[in-house]
């Protein structure tokens, strides 16, 4: 995803999450008279260590509102994505009308706090599984919508990114091979008519199948639920040169580092993304 992409999604989602929680109007805001369009100060600080990530959709959560009702509006960071946060530090400032903050200041704040929360726990796992030359990656596994946050919130947290959506990569999985279930070399073959392997992806979840599946030499293997004994086999049955490795399924935070001497090229985690611990941070509006 480059920067200009990745800028106009962030607005969309901003713009959708805005609408979301704007609807017909801000009713307890509108009771604060004339003083909703004094230009205030709101300070956004971390309560939890971590990896901030999110400035992009925070950003266009103000500015969305501000296209609505207008005003001035300046967005001072003190901290960037990828870099690392403390508890009690200040992310960023916020001046603009009193109107302005209220209505963002949920979204905005939801956005940084679900990202930042991505990108700790994938920096968490990396500093645990601690092999550079093991590249950690996501899953499919996200929130309808803002799969693209998400997983730059993986990279922020210095993860990798899996395949985007159905559209990008080609990964056989179990549920593909229903018709010849019974008989995968007939399966294979089919496949072999049509695409070459070395393009694909293709998933086993037995040695046996590994070892079918390998004399077509793929461009990688998944190695679906594995144990650590079975993917030592499996890496010397496969071809390194010509077959990269991937595994996955019940890998997690406390037992990853297991893994990190095995002779593999990614670990595919769906828990990146899948159950977000969400950062925390607190918005204070004060007197400009």
């Amino acid at each position: 995803m480059n920067t200009s992409a990745l800028k106009k999604i962030a607005a969309k989602n901003a713009r959708i999450a805005i609408l979301e929680d704007l609807g017909s109007g801000d009713i307890t805001t509108k009771t604060l008279g004339k003083a909703k369009y004094k230009i205030k100060k709101a300070v956004i600080k971390s309560n939890e260590n971590g990896i901030l990530c999110g400035q992009y959709w925070f950003d266009n959560c103000f500015k969305h509102v501000q296209k609505k009702y207008g005003g001035t509006l300046k967005i001072i960071w003190a901290k960037k994505d990828k870099e690392k946060i403390k508890k009690g530090q200040k992310i960023c400032e916020v001046i603009a009308p009193l109107q302005t903050i209220l209505i963002a200041e949920r979204s905005s704040l939801n956005f940084i706090q679900v990202l930042s929360g991505i990108s700790t726990k994938t920096s968490s796992y990396i500093n645990k599984l601690n092999n550079n030359k093991i590249k950690i990656l996501d899953t499919r596994k996200t929130i309808p919508g803002i799969r693209a946050a998400q997983k730059y919130a993986v990279l922020c947290g210095g993860g990798n990114n899996h395949r985007f959506g159905l559209y990008d990569q080609i990964l056989i999985k179990e549920n593909h091979i229903t018709e010849n279930i019974n008989n995968m070399n007939i399966f294979l073959e089919n496949i072999n008519k049509k695409i070459n392997f070395k393009k694909i992806s293709i998933e086993v979840e037995t040695l046996k199948e590994l070892k079918l599946v390998q004399d077509y030499n793929p461009k990688n293997i998944l190695l679906d639920n594995f144990t650590i004994t079975q993917i030592k086999k499996a890496c010397e049955m496969i071809d390194r040169n010509k077959t990269t490795i991937e595994i996955s399924g019940n890998i997690n935070i406390k037992n990853i580092n297991k893994y990190a001497k095995l002779d593999i090229d990614y670990i595919s985690i769906g828990d990146l993304t899948k159950n977000i611990d969400s950062l925390d941070f607190s918005m204070l509006v004060n007197k400009v």
